[in-house]
């Protein structure tokens, strides 16, 4: 019995087949492309999630990718997001206009997904240790920063590879 390949999420999201030149663009980066996708597993679906279930990483996901107005990978974070047991609470999240009242935790967390996300340049020491005061832990701390990274660096990719098929 042979096991069909992964999906590759970039390809799904950007809709592109065989017989797409910006594909056999892809495939003449394999490695760069398998790596994308090796990435995104390890953020999004690594073997322990630990404090970040996999249903929060792609409400997370959704979000930065909502905050770029990237609607194709939003649409494909909601879509795992519902694979992966979706909530209220979750699909808020998901929301870039989401802002939690009550919540100290997830208010920390959201704001810092947005800061860095969009500004940066302004992220400071502070923003971590605002991390620490609302109870996440270093490894906390790196799995968000490794999941705010890696979708930023998708988005950037499929907003370049968008182009490349559109015109």
């Amino acid at each position: 019995m042979t096991v069909p390949p992964k999906t590759d999420v970039i390809d799904a999201v950007l809709g592109l087949d065989s017989s797409s030149p910006v594909l056999a663009l892809r495939e003449r980066r394999a490695k760069l492309k398998h790596f994308t996708q090796t990435s995104h597993d390890a953020a999004l679906l690594p073997a322990e999630p630990g404090n970040f279930s996999y249903a929060m990483r792609a409400a997370l996901a959704a979000r930065i990718a909502g905050l770029w107005k990237a609607t194709e990978l939003q649409a494909h974070y909601k879509a795992q997001l519902e694979e992966k047991g979706s909530t209220p609470e979750l699909r808020s999240i998901a929301d870039p206009a989401f802002r939690p009242e009550g919540d100290k935790r997830l208010a920390t967390m959201l704001a810092h997904v947005d800061l860095v996300t969009l500004k940066p340049k302004e992220a400071t020491r502070a923003n971590i240790e605002a991390l620490y005061s609302v109870g996440l832990d270093d490894r906390d701390i790196v799995t968000l920063a490794g999941l705010i990274a890696f979708v930023n660096y998708q988005v950037l990719v499929v907003a370049g590879l968008k182009m490349l098929r559109d015109n």
